[in-house]
């Protein structure tokens, strides 16, 4: 892609051969000239993080070979592992479903609508995604996630100069950074719970609640910490002017989607599927669980 700047006319290769030159980059601080050059370098090398999980498989199944484990207990023991986080892994997908559910609800729009007027410059709206990012992060990391880049989408509207990249990172950087020390902690939640851990670590370190993890004073500390720090180097990495790859430049298509007309229910099995009702009494039904849950036991 050749783009003509004030600067001159330059190439702007969007993907895998991107290798910008930094005396390209006169917009820029220190910060965000290194940003843009190692996400150029990382988009040629590093592969889908699928890889990584592949890739920890095997070193660990080498691993337990040079410490001496026999080499058919190593899928004996893979495939006992698998089965035995079933548990957690239920768990893990209610609290995928219900973040998405809540974050694409109408409520949830409006709200992004509303978040999206209040920066007025790309790198301050990339610095504004990472704060609510890490604080809706520490609520429920799902619904981090979708909030995040719905909020992304509707940003880069209000902003289309705004770097896409560094707003779409922002955008998951509460997963990468204070998520684990929140409510919805995956480690927090398997420790907290007896079902949810391997019978072999139960015995080590047995339950822990969350008393003893992230509501102790330290991590709260260190959340807080990592909240300045994440916010702070989202500003000031974010690319600036030139440098800057938008959504029109990665051919993201930012128009708003209509919602399909209603139509009458036709037959009584679409009235039923559309009615309201079924899903207050179930959330009745679940809230009144956890009320109870609430009043029987201590927090």
């Amino acid at each position: 892609m050749i783009i003509d700047t004030p600067h001159g006319v330059r190439s702007k290769q969007i993907g895998l051969d991107y290798a910008p030159d930094a005396k390209a980059l006169p917009d820029q601080n220190a910060l965000s000239a290194t940003a843009v050059m190692l996400s150029a370098w990382m988009e040629r090398w590093f592969p889908d993080a699928f890889v990584f999980v592949v890739l920890a498989v095997i070193l660990s199944a080498c691993g337990a070979v040079l410490i001496g484990a026999p080499v058919l207990s190593i899928p004996q023991a893979f495939g006992n592992g698998f089965w035995d986080l079933i548990p957690f892994t239920l768990q893990a997908s209610l609290v995928v479903i219900g973040g998405y559910v809540v974050a694409s609800s109408p409520l949830a729009s409006r709200v992004i609508t509303w978040l999206a007027v209040i920066p007025r410059s790309g790198p301050s709206a990339v610095a504004f995604i990472a704060a609510i990012s890490c604080a809706t992060s520490l609520v429920n990391w799902a619904f981090s996630l979708v909030f995040g880049a719905l909020l992304v989408k509707e940003m880069a509207r209000r902003h289309p100069s705004l770097d896409y990249r560094a707003a779409s990172a922002a955008a998951i950087l509460g997963l990468g950074s204070v998520w684990a020390l929140g409510i919805s902690s995956a480690p927090a939640q398997l420790q907290a719970n007896a079902s949810s851990l391997p019978p072999a670590l139960l015995k080590i370190t047995g339950v822990l609640p969350y008393s003893q993890t992230i509501f102790l004073w330290q991590s709260v500390l260190m959340a807080s910490i990592l909240l300045v720090v994440t916010i702070s180097v989202s500003y000031f990495s974010a690319p600036r002017g030139t440098a800057a790859t938008t959504a029109a430049d990665l051919g993201i298509d930012l128009a708003v989607q209509e919602e399909p007309a209603s139509t009458e229910n036709s037959r009584p099995g679409e009235w039923l599927e559309r009615s309201r009702t079924l899903s207050l009494i179930l959330v009745a039904i679940g809230g009144t669980y956890l009320l109870s849950v609430f009043m029987q036991r201590a927090f």
